[in-house]
């Protein structure tokens, strides 16, 4: 049990004992609260109510509305264990293994509330950064399921290796598109997501060889969501405007979108409520656009490094992506994905276009890159995913701190050799 969690005497015995009916069902009752409204939206209050017992009941058994959340999220980690290990005992391969597992990871990610976890800590991780790092740990110890499949299919490639936790983190990442989910994209329908998990297993496990000469037909529909969220540019708005939406954005990423004051945004700004409501109707419309403007700021001076068309140049596939980590993953950006998952499920199309701005000057290069290599239709798919790996999927969003210059180049060559080789080209 973590530290804020009380042990659970009275209904489960001594601490080991599984937890007794009447505690299995308020952590039930309390991760679909979590998975329904969030975590900052959610009272003990409502809990107590939603799971027809006392507030005294829970804090007889919890600490505070941390420890229960986090008990609830151990709760769903044993359901995906519980399957992964059902998912290895019935497959008849490796291979086909890591497409199950890909698929169990989808399925607790959509259906047993794991997306809500990461949401609740990426979207709390710059106002409560020990209590999202905490989730975040409790979250990746779940995939040793996970690391145990993929050394297995590195053993039957020859290789009798220890395959490190963090390279099961990199196939969970593939799995699930990175923060895509997060940040307002639909959750794939349950009849193409063993298509999903085949596509992010094989492309883990082999790296972009099998697409070379294929005629994929996977990204059109995902390369026609992109460019349906690429929202309509604000063409030169008046500077007293220009200024606001600069003030505005700058007090959503540090306050968030609960904290920021739009009297306090108005006088910065020097323009009044009449002027705010006018142009945007209510403090969610200026968000919106602020958080839009930021992200096309951003996406202007990027400077995706030239890469040489039709050739697997590892060396300067590792610098391209050096560079879109120091964009995708500074500070400014992380603030800007934060922001916009803090309120994705109340605003989706905003979030979308966070997402597609900021990665479209990496996305329509590598594009450029894969073109002649005659990937097929899953060009944009395989675009994403690359930069998927190099920025480590939902990791970097939990952190508040620069990456330094030797991890970017350790993230790039990782991120490189995954896509061209597999995974096992790194043991």
């Amino acid at each position: 049990m973590g530290q804020h969690q009380r042990a659970i005497t009275e209904e489960a015995g001594t601490e080991g004992e599984p937890p007794s009916q009447r505690v299995r069902h308020l952590l039930a009752v309390a991760r679909a609260e979590f998975v329904a409204r969030g975590f900052d939206a959610v009272s003990i209050d409502a809990i107590a109510r939603a799971g027809g017992v006392s507030k005294e009941t829970i804090y007889r058994h919890f600490a505070d509305k941390e420890a229960l959340f986090r008990a609830a999220l151990e709760a769903a980690g044993a359901e995906f264990t519980a399957r992964a290990q059902a998912v290895h005992q019935a497959a008849a391969h490796p291979r086909i293994e890591l497409a199950g597992l890909a698929r169990t990871i989808i399925d607790a990610t959509v259906d047993q509330g794991m997306f809500s976890v990461l949401w609740v800590a990426t979207s709390v991780a710059q106002r409560m950064p020990d209590f999202a790092s905490l989730l975040h740990d409790q979250q990746w110890t779940r995939m040793e399921p996970v690391r145990l499949a993929l050394e297995e299919y590195a053993r039957q490639q020859g290789l009798g290796r220890h395959v490190p936790l963090e390279l099961a983190l990199d196939f969970g990442s593939l799995a699930v598109e990175g923060p895509a989910m997060l940040m307002g994209f639909p959750p794939p329908a349950a009849a193409e997501r063993d298509r999903m998990a085949g596509q992010a297993a094989l492309l883990f496990s082999q790296g972009i060889g099998p697409w070379i000469g294929e005629a994929g037909s996977g990204a059109e529909a995902g390369a026609a969501a992109n460019e349906a969220a690429r929202p309509d540019s604000l063409s030169g708005p008046p500077d007293h405007i220009r200024t606001l939406l600069d003030v505005a954005a700058r007090h959503f990423l540090e306050q968030g979108f609960e904290g920021a004051n739009l009297d306090v945004i108005g006088a910065e700004a020097r323009v009044g409520r009449g002027t705010l409501y006018r142009h945007f109707g209510s403090k969610a419309g200026l968000f919106a656009a602020a958080l839009r403007q930021h992200a096309r700021r951003m996406a202007a001076i990027a400077a995706p490094p030239p890469l040489p068309e039709g050739l697997m140049d590892r060396g300067a596939l590792e610098a391209f992506l050096d560079k879109a980590i120091a964009a995708l993953a500074s500070l400014p950006s992380i603030r800007l994905h934060r922001a916009a998952i803090s309120q994705s499920r109340r605003d989706p199309e905003t979030g979308r276009a966070v997402f597609t701005l900021l990665r479209a000057p990496w996305v329509d290069a590598l594009l450029r890159w894969l073109a002649p290599v005659n990937a097929g239709g899953d060009r944009e798919w395989l675009a994403r995913q690359l930069l998927v790996l190099a920025t480590r999927g939902n990791r970097l969003l939990g952190a508040e701190r620069v990456v330094s210059a030797t991890d970017r180049r350790r993230y790039a060559e990782r991120a490189a050799s995954i896509f061209l080789d597999g995974f096992t080209s790194l043991l």
